[in-house]
């Protein structure tokens, strides 16, 4: 009976909403479900066709009207998908293929940023921070409109989807059925999560805290790959309460979090902490325990909605889980402050240019996405652009200016902190031919095995 109402409440709303097409200012994207299938819910993958014409020089089109490429669409997201009209969607092509000159994946998502009144620049404000920053992957994403069974839908973010894989979440990936103790200890991709599912691992943190992580991949877990998962949360969130920061040091890329961090506070993400925050972890190898890292990032539908002078910790609008005790650390504030330094000295500026160039390129379909859906329910109006896009960067300078009343210019770094072996002080070295790895005293093979070359 709720599906049934959910499909008479779209079938509705598809008919209700303006005959607006391309602008032809972006790339277009035409999906077509089979037999024109409404896409009503989360989990059912419709079997459809794509193509995307990229309408410039500066991309290859993918397939054609008369070529199509075979794909399934669903529906995804929780609040994005439930409270607007506009829907967001996730995409899986039959095979893996470039997309408006983004790798090879099979995996993609069409972001709607319904809940964006800020020019729709909140996401795309996020992910060139996280780049200028530094974090290992940010997923890359190119604005678009996008033509759904022939019915013009708006602006539109083609999205790579955070998952594992050698051009996103770059680790080993932990396999379905695994058991030996030396492959489980990586691979992992989990999200601190407000919406319970039936494998979330569940704690409450040192100050009383109900946490939630969920597993994103694999699906399905054997009883040693859940025991050590949970062990790895638990001692994680036991560490951070610890007298020391020593064991948490240990734990966790300190780095990392911090560029993590500094992204969500210039963002004042109010639920950073709270759902969308994505930890991953690869597999230990020559002795060496790889640490949790923060990332990437993900949702900014909630940054700049609070505007206080205020950490994104201090009486949040949701709960932030860990941030705030992690943020207590001397060695925390520490790496943010250096961070900080860098993207102050060498980066600030870049970003707000390209986030300008951004805005001018999305503009017009900004609008005409307006037109397609000032008349529904739960309406962010973008119509007055040029409004929207200064009131945006208003709230981002802001912003900057408060943390720099904070942290000043901050802490120039001692050394090259953005260095790939600086954390496990492991480092690769080429002897005849052969690439070692050289840790402390001793020198190993790729492979792992003890090599005697060099004579400490």
């Amino acid at each position: 009976m709720i599906a049934w109402i959910g499909c008479v409440l779209w079938s509705l709303t598809s008919i209700s909403i303006s005959a607006a097409t391309p602008t032809g200012t972006l790339p277009v994207v035409y999906v077509n479900t089979q037999n024109s299938r409404s896409i009503n819910d989360t989990e059912t993958q419709i079997p459809a066709t794509v193509y995307i014409d990229s309408l410039s020089p500066q991309f290859r089109s993918l397939g054609s009207a008369q070529q199509p490429i075979d794909a399934t669409v669903k529906g995804r997201g929780n609040w994005t998908w439930s409270g607007f009209d506009k829907k967001p969607y996730k995409l899986k092509f039959n095979v893996k293929h470039k997309v408006l000159g983004m790798p090879n994946n099979r995996h993609w998502c069409l972001m709607a940023c319904a809940d964006d009144d800020l020019g729709f620049l909140k996401m795309p404000a996020g992910f060139m921070l996280s780049e200028a920053i530094g974090l290992r992957w940010t997923p890359r994403h190119q604005p678009v409109e996008l033509v759904l069974n022939g019915q013009y839908m708006g602006l539109y973010f083609l999205t790579e989807h955070v998952r594992i894989a050698s051009h996103r979440v770059h680790i080993h990936e932990q396999v379905e059925g695994e058991t030996q103790p030396d492959s489980i200890t990586g691979g992992w991709l989990v999200e601190i999560d407000n919406y319970h599912t039936e494998n979330n691992i569940s704690f409450h943190e040192g100050n009383g805290q109900y946490v939630m992580v969920s597993l994103k991949e694999p699906e399905v877990l054997t009883n040693p790959q859940r025991s050590y998962l949970e062990e790895q949360m638990l001692t994680l969130n036991s560490a951070l309460y610890e007298s020391t920061s020593d064991h948490i040091e240990q734990l966790m890329d300190m780095n990392e979090a911090a560029k993590y961090y500094l992204v969500q506070e210039i963002m004042e993400d109010c639920e950073s902490y709270h759902g969308s925050c994505f930890l991953y972890k690869d597999r230990d190898s020559l002795g060496i325990a790889d640490k949790w890292k923060f990332g990437p990032v993900w949702d900014f539908g909630n940054a700049y909605n609070r505007h206080q002078e205020n950490w994104i910790y201090v009486n949040p609008t949701w709960q932030q889980y860990w941030i705030e005790q992690l943020a207590s650390w001397p060695v925390f504030q520490q790496r943010v402050q250096e961070q900080w330094w860098l993207f102050y000295h060498g980066r600030k500026d870049s970003v707000r240019a390209h986030l300008r160039d951004y805005a001018d390129r999305i503009e017009q379909a900004a609008k005409r996405d307006a037109d397609q859906w000032r008349n529904t329910s739960n309406y962010r109006d973008n119509s007055n652009y040029s409004d929207v896009r200064d009131r945006f960067f208003r709230r981002y300078d802001w912003r900057i200016n408060w943390l720099y009343s904070q942290w000043g210019e901050g802490v120039q770094p001692e050394m090259g902190i953005d260095e790939p072996n600086a954390n496990t002080k492991a480092l690769k070295i080429l002897h005849n031919g052969q690439i070692l790895i050289l840790r402390g005293n001793k020198t190993y093979t790729l492979l792992g095995h003890e090599s005697k070359i060099y004579d400490y």
